[in-house]
């Protein structure tokens, strides 16, 4: 005797034909098929070379932001190289640490100024603005953060022994709503491949 429950028909009477799924059930598992492949081809094409090519932000010439990044990280070698806040013995010694710093970042931004003079273009294939503008944005900005560091120098070397230590905290040009524009320079450093690029993290 065979068992009527071994294929799932126990119930089914003799002769009925397969159930049929509903059109629109059938319909829903169709659309979150499409939905699942794709997000992960968006997803796929959000994180490849081709995508952010097309970034307004990202410049053309791609051997400046090669020899940006390595110039860059040569500034940062001389940065780390440097005492921490904590191994300063007082706030005028931090003050010539931070002022040796502030001298490799006014460097770097004087030989990216001059290198980007003379090899970038005001002519762009893309939609997105030229790489004269788009990195001369980006070094108006490292003026400002220059200028920042030797304000805050001048802060160290001018406080008074009473001078709480919270009012000698480092402070940026209030420039953007939202955000700060070293975010801005990280950014746009990121997005270039020119990681060492960011801003340096010893103040």
């Amino acid at each position: 005797m065979i068992d009527a429950s071994a294929d799932g028909s126990g119930d089914t009477p003799p002769g009925t034909p397969p159930r049929k799924v509903g059109g629109w059930r059938l319909a829903g598992r169709w659309l979150a098929g499409l939905f699942i492949a794709g997000s992960f081809v968006f997803w796929a094409w959000a994180f490849s070379p081709w995508a952010r090519s097309e970034n307004p932000a990202r410049i053309d010439d791609r051997d400046f932001a090669a020899w940006a990044d390595q110039r860059c990280a040569q500034a940062q070698e001389v940065i780390d190289a440097l005492p921490s806040a904590r191994q300063a013995a007082s706030r005028a010694q931090r003050a010539d640490h931070i002022d040796l710093g502030s001298n490799a970042v006014a460097s770097l931004v004087t030989d990216l100024r001059r290198r980007a003079e003379v090899s970038l273009t005001a002519v762009t294939d893309s939609e997105g603005p030229a790489d004269t503008e788009l990195v001369g944005d980006w070094l108006a900005d490292w003026d400002v953060y220059v200028a920042d560091r030797r304000n805050h120098v001048v802060k160290l070397r001018t406080a008074s022994e009473d001078t709480p230590d919270r009012e000698l905290r480092f402070l940026l040009l209030d420039m953007t709503e939202g955000s700060t524009y070293t975010e801005r320079m990280n950014g746009f450093a990121r997005l270039n491949e020119m990681d060492n690029c960011q801003v340096p993290g010893d103040v």
